[in-house]
């Protein structure tokens, strides 16, 4: 039997995501919840102890409005009945659209994983619709939903962690603050790391082989401590692979503006404001499509990639690379 490898997932990964462009779709959704693996993870925790707050969508919105008193502001306004009723429905609007995109975010992320898994088994016989993957993603809406939420907990706890460490070094540090620090940051991202692997495949275990949520938990705990040197060699190569993304985004950047540049140039001989507006315009509009078709595709990609991983380490087992390297 053929002994799965890293190159064989990346290379069934990558003919999924190019291939298969209709996942773009769930890609570009799903991207929402962030990426699997660690990479985000890591960065999150870099940026939080740099900049002494948690990075986090829900701690920003809590901040701004906590700054304001609004009920001095509902006295000076003195808003009417129409006012107030326009108001509500402008919160049941935004509640509305949160709901909708946790949904097809949510529901995109499974129909990946679903994707992926039936691409496996069926790479030279006719791929399912993405339609199909779709409908069987919904079944299990709560359990993915359930699981991004822990997921966004235990991120915004372990970079808690590490923002307070740097803050108590950056406050008369001494050596004790500096260990206790580096003590925090480096067992924010290891906990943090094994905790987002665990929940790679409890989500694995959810869509795949439709576990209920404690047993996925207690199912991924078991395959992680069987593999965990692969899980981390995976999560490095993907660092990697994350690395490229961005040369790619830099070198978008450069070539979708230089049309904008050249009509800046024009623009600034014929002194017209109108062509440097259309210039910007077009620049930003370009790029934006680029960052949303590369990061639906890389997210297909990383997705389809752990799934791979996971129906191998699950069904098959899956040899370290570095275990490997040494026995030969």
């Amino acid at each position: 039997m053929h002994e799965p490898t890293y190159r064989d997932a990346f290379k069934a990964s990558w003919e999924l995501a190019w291939h298969h462009k209709s996942l773009w779709i769930f890609g570009l959704f799903a991207a929402f919840w962030g990426q699997l693996g660690i990479m985000e993870l890591l960065a999150k925790v870099v940026f939080g102890a740099s900049t002494l707050h948690t990075p986090s969508a829900f701690v920003y919105a809590v901040n701004f409005f906590t700054q304001y008193n609004f009920v001095d502001f509902a006295r000076v306004w003195h808003p009417g009945l129409d006012t107030w009723v326009w108001t509500l429905w402008l919160v049941v609007i935004f509640v509305g659209f949160a709901v909708f995109l946790a949904f097809i975010s949510t529901v995109s992320q499974g129909a990946i994983v679903h994707s992926a898994e039936k691409y496996m088994e069926k790479r030279k016989k006719k791929f399912e619709s993405s339609s199909v993957s779709w409908h069987e993603s919904r079944k299990y809406f709560g359990k993915l939903f359930a699981l991004n939420i822990l997921r966004k907990i235990i991120e915004i706890a372990f970079i808690s962690f590490a923002a307070w460490g740097m803050a108590n070094a950056l406050i008369e540090p001494n050596g004790s603050d500096v260990a206790l620090f580096l003590f925090l940051f480096v067992l924010a991202a290891l906990m943090g790391m094994v905790l987002s692997f665990m929940l790679v495949y409890s989500t694995g275990y959810v869509v795949i082989e439709k576990k209920k949520f404690v047993e996925s938990l207690h199912m991924a705990w078991r395959l992680f401590t069987r593999h965990w040197l692969v899980s981390f060699e995976v999560g490095f190569l993907l660092m990697l692979a994350n690395l490229v993304l961005v040369a790619l985004v830099l070198v978008g950047l450069y070539l979708l503006f230089l049309p904008s540049l050249v009509m800046w140039l024009i623009a600034f001989a014929i002194q017209s404001q109108g062509l440097y507006i259309a210039g910007m315009f077009l620049g930003f509009g370009l790029f934006l499509v680029y960052l949303a078709i590369l990061g639906s595709m890389f997210t297909v990609f990383v997705t389809s990639t752990w799934s791979y991983l996971f129906a191998k380490m699950h069904r098959e087992g899956v040899v370290s690379r570095v275990v490997h390297f040494f026995k030969r």
